[in-house]
C-alpha cells in the first residue's frame, strides 16, 4: 500500500490541518499480495476515525489495518477532530462538517477517491464509532456502511455526575473550585461540544438517540450498521445496549454482536477486520 501523509489547509477549520491515508497499489514487498490498482475508476474509501485522546495517526501504530487491506482496491482516509467528538462544537470548531463533508471532497479531488454512496464508508471506536453512527445516520445518502467498535453511543454518559445539572458553561466555570480537576475537564469538554446537558438530550444531531429516530423518520434508506462491543467493556457495554434496543424499537437494522473484551486496541485490532469483510470492495 501507498502510504500518504497529506498536509493542507481547511477552510471548515480555518487551520492547517493533517490526513493519514492508505492508497491501494500493485507492488507491496515481500510477504503482502497487491490488490491490483489497474483501473483509473475512483476508488471506493473508508473513513476510519480515533478516539477520545488519539489522533489521526493511532489506527496505523495500534493495528495492522495496512496490512489488513492491502488485497482490497480499497483506500483508508484517518483524520483528527483531537476532543471535538465530531460534532460542530457549540463553542469550537466544525468538526462535523470537517470530516463529514469536506474531508471527502477533498480526497476524492486530489486522490482520485470516489464520491458514490455505495463506495464511501465510515467506522472508528469507542468516540471515534459515535462519530461514525453519527455521521452515518445524518447523511445517509453519502455513506454506505457504518462500523462502530466500542462505541461511545451516549455522550451524556460520559458525563460526570457531578456537572450534569449545570445549566451552562458560565455556570460550570463559575463553580470550579467546588470540583475535581477531573470533573471539571471532563464538564467543560462536553459544554465545548454540545452545550449543556439539557441541550444535548433535544439535539437531533449529536444525541444518537434522536438521530436513529430523525433517520428513520425520514424514510431514506439508510446505512449498514455493524455494531461491535466487548462484554468486560464497562465503559461502552450499557449504552451499546441501549443503543441496541432503540434501533431495534424503532425497526433499523443492524448487525450487533458482543464478544468478550474489553475497551483496548487488541479488541479494535480483530472486530475492523470483521468490518472490512463486509465492505463491498
Amino acid at each position: 500500500m501507498a502510504l500518504v501523509d497529506f498536509k493542507y489547509f481547511s477552510p471548515v477549520l480555518g487551520m492547517q490541518t493533517a490526513l493519514t491515508i492508505i492508497l491501494p497499489e500493485n507492488a507491496q514487498g515481500i510477504g503482502v499480495v497487491g490488490a491490483g490498482q489497474d483501473s483509473d475508476a475512483p476508488i471506493p474509501t473508508l473513513y476510519l476515525l480515533h478516539g477520545m485522546s488519539d489522533d489521526q495517526t493511532i489506527w496505523q501504530r495500534r493495528t495492522s489495518i495496512e496490512r489488513y487491506v492491502a488485497d482490497k482496491r480499497l483506500a483508508v482516509v484517518m483524520m483528527t477532530t483531537h476532543l471535538g467528538a465530531y460534532t460542530n462544537q457549540k463553542y469550537g470548531f466544525r468538526y462535523f462538517d470537517f470530516v463529514a463533508k469536506e474531508v471527502p471532497e477533498v480526497c476524492a479531488r486530489y486522490f482520485n477517491l470516489s464520491r458514490r454512496r455505495e463506495e464511501k464508508f465510515v467506522a472508528g471506536l469507542s468516540m471515534g464509532g459515535y462519530g461514525a453512527l453519527k455521521i452515518g445516520l445524518a447523511l445517509p445518502e453519502e455513506f454506505s456502511v457504518v462500523g462502530a467498535l466500542s462505541g461511545g453511543c451516549d455522550r451524556l454518559s460520559t458525563l460526570p455526575e457531578a456537572v450534569r445539572a449545570f445549566p451552562s458553561i458560565e455556570a460550570l466555570r463559575a463553580a470550579q473550585e467546588t470540583l475535581s480537576p477531573m470533573e471539571y475537564r471532563q464538564g467543560m469538554q462536553f459544554f465545548l461540544n454540545f452545550g449543556s446537558p439539557a441541550e444535548f438530550e433535544q439535539n437531533d444531531l449529536d444525541n444518537l438517540f434522536r438521530l436513529a429516530e430523525k433517520a428513520k423518520a425520514s424514510g431514506k434508506r439508510l446505512p449498514s450498521l455493524i455494531l461491535r462491543c466487548g462484554t468486560e467493556d464497562t465503559m461502552a457495554i450499557g449504552p451499546n445496549r441501549r443503543l441496541k434496543a432503540h434501533l431495534d424499537a424503532l425497526g433499523i437494522e443492524n448487525d450487533y454482536a458482543e464478544f468478550p473484551g474489553i475497551h483496548d486496541w487488541a479488541f479494535w485490532d480483530t472486530h475492523i477486520q470483521y468490518v472490512l469483510s463486509k465492505l463491498p470492495v
